[in-house]
């Protein structure tokens, strides 16, 4: 998501972005929401966030996407609190506190309203509705520019070609996807198989294809026939909405699941499993405080700093 928000910026406006501490602080108060769990809605409503706050002067200075080589430059590690240049700090500062003071849900669609108000008070509404023109999102991979650039930056050249039968168009990079590090060990998911007896699924908001490839060394202890890929389905799948949890309990033919989720998407989907019926452990995965302290107030049954800490949690509960 990183380098997606910093090559835009400097495609448009040729500004060298450098995301600091604050950036992750932002990115955790748009989850806190409960309508980001999207990686792509995060960085399109950041990428708006940022360019209402540019100096009014500044005007949008691409002409023509020349097909972006040097992918790596963008993808220099966090440095420091706060974002560079410092409009991009106050962006991020702006954006935070409205989001935790308004203690609301939130979507792209919301958020883009709250911008709206902000860049007419800046004097910058003309230049964001040219950036939402441009980003044409949301939308479909092939059809939106940034939907296709986010999957090109984050599948890589042979990902896109491998999942859309696309060839590369935007940028020529390895992939983002190529840094992922599985965060569960193969003991965990054993124990867990031993745990639960009607197994293991995946309903994740990610398609299938890069799943697939991240957990390729342990997919052969989850049943991927229950399993769902809100991002490969429609709109009526897509978290908070209970439907993807709801068929994947029917696949795994039960009524009671615990649900392991980082996001506030995920508590609020197993929440409203629960009102169609189902009987829904929530276990929230979180190191920040803030996030965790979101999860207890609303009511997550329990909460882990490590996804490997679920095996034992449920082992306790056996007990």
């Amino acid at each position: 998501m990183r380098v997606s928000i910093a090559l835009m910026i400097d495609k448009l406006f040729n500004i060298e972005v450098r995301l600091g501490k604050d950036f992750e602080d932002v990115l955790a108060s748009l989850r806190m929401t409960g309508g980001f769990n999207n990686d792509s809605d995060s960085a399109s409503a950041l990428i708006q966030t940022i360019c209402i706050f540019l100096p009014s002067t500044l005007d949008i200075k691409l002409k023509k996407w020349d097909t972006v080589k040097d992918v790596d430059k963008y993808t220099k590690p966090i440095e420091g609190s706060e974002s560079y240049p410092e409009y991009v700090h106050e962006a991020f500062k702006w954006l935070s506190n409205e989001l935790k003071t308004k203690k609301e849900y939130f979507d792209l669609n919301k958020v883009e309203k709250l911008l709206d108000v902000k860049a007419s008070s800046l004097k910058t509404h003309h230049r964001l509705s040219k950036i939402r023109s441009m980003l044409g999102y949301p939308g479909n991979f092939g059809e939106s520019f940034f939907a296709t650039l986010f999957d090109e930056i984050f599948l890589g050249s042979e990902g896109v070609e491998k999942k859309y039968s696309w060839k590369p168009r935007y940028v020529l990079y390895k992939g983002t996807l190529e840094n992922e590090i599985l965060l569960i060990s193969e003991e965990s998911i054993r124990r867990l198989a031993r745990y639960l007896p009607k197994g293991i699924a995946i309903v994740t908001g990610r398609g299938r294809w890069e799943t697939e490839k991240t957990l390729s060394r342990v997919l052969k202890y989850f049943n991927m026939e229950a399993s769902i890929f809100t991002a490969d389905k429609g709109l009526e799948y897509e978290k908070p909405r209970p439907k993807a949890l709801i068929e994947s309990a029917k696949s795994l033919g039960t009524k009671k699941l615990i649900y392991a989720g980082n996001s506030m998407e995920d508590l609020l989907m197993s929440q409203a499993a629960c009102r169609e019926g189902l009987e829904v452990g929530f276990v929230a995965v979180s190191n920040n405080e803030d996030l965790s302290r979101e999860f207890e107030v609303r009511g997550a049954d329990a909460i882990i700093e490590d996804i490997n800490q679920l095996p034992s949690l449920i082992e306790n509960i056996r007990v």
